[in-house]
């Protein structure tokens, strides 16, 4: 069964992202107490995510690779997600346990992120897969973002109109998975939604980037009051 008919047959409400062990440390801070190297080579002043990247490090969710680089368009996976989703919710969001925690067949408990992926869960950001499995390393599509964060803020639960009537705003609507239709609705309209270069264009089933995910918490983090909007022109708005 594909990765989409998973999520399709029942475990369809929260995910996230997650990284290998030997990307584990750029680009989740262990600690935001001390400042962070905020001008990274690779992201330029006219970069379109620049003004999210920088913020996100500052507020030490994030932070870049020795060598100076961020690398913004590398993917991220599911367990690097959930580390990143454990700074901002201690810190930030605050978010209380809505679930308990599961012991995925995949995850070992010395494995380096399956305290954040326990976190993440126990907040109401993620879930895993049929088959108690929760496949940290596994890149994962842009719609899942969007889920996991309309769910674990409560905005999905929350959302009053039928989600038809705010995707079709989006081009490729029609590309958007049925599990995610509703998550995707409220983070739209939440505005957490960034779209770039095309803002009518969701590209739900592409793998989330780097910089992607950092524009999407941060959006996060100014819709919960917890951080200054940033003006982009790539935020999509259901006015649009």
């Amino acid at each position: 069964m594909s990765n989409i008919s998973c999520w399709q047959a029942g475990t369809a409400a929260f995910l996230a992202l997650g990284l290998t062990t030997a990307t584990v440390a750029p680009l989740v801070s262990p600690a935001p107490a001390f400042a962070q190297t905020v001008n990274f080579s690779d992201v330029p002043d006219n970069h379109w995510a620049k003004g999210f990247i920088t913020e996100l490090t500052k507020m030490g969710i994030i932070e870049g690779f020795p060598d100076g680089t961020f690398d913004p368009d590398g993917p991220v996976t599911r367990a690097q997600f959930a580390a990143m989703l454990r700074r901002a919710n201690a810190n930030y969001w605050e978010r209380p346990d809505v679930t308990e925690s599961v012991d995925f067949d995949d995850v070992s408990t010395t494995y380096w992120a399956a305290t954040s992926i326990n976190v993440a869960i126990e907040a109401g950001f993620m879930r895993g897969y049929p088959g108690n499995i929760f496949r940290p390393e596994q890149a994962i599509p842009r719609e899942q973002v969007f889920v996991s964060l309309a769910n674990g803020l409560g905005y999905t639960q929350t959302l009053t109109q039928e989600p038809s009537s705010i995707l079709n705003i989006y081009q490729d609507a029609s590309s958007i998975s049925g599990y995610a239709l509703r998550g995707i609705a409220a983070a739209t309209v939440n505005q957490l939604v960034v779209n770039y270069p095309n803002v009518a264009r969701l590209r739900p089933q592409n793998n989330a980037t780097r910089a992607q995910v950092a524009a999407a918490i941060y959006q996060g983090l100014v819709r919960d009051g917890k951080a200054p909007a940033i003006n982009s022109s790539y935020i999509v708005t259901p006015t649009q």
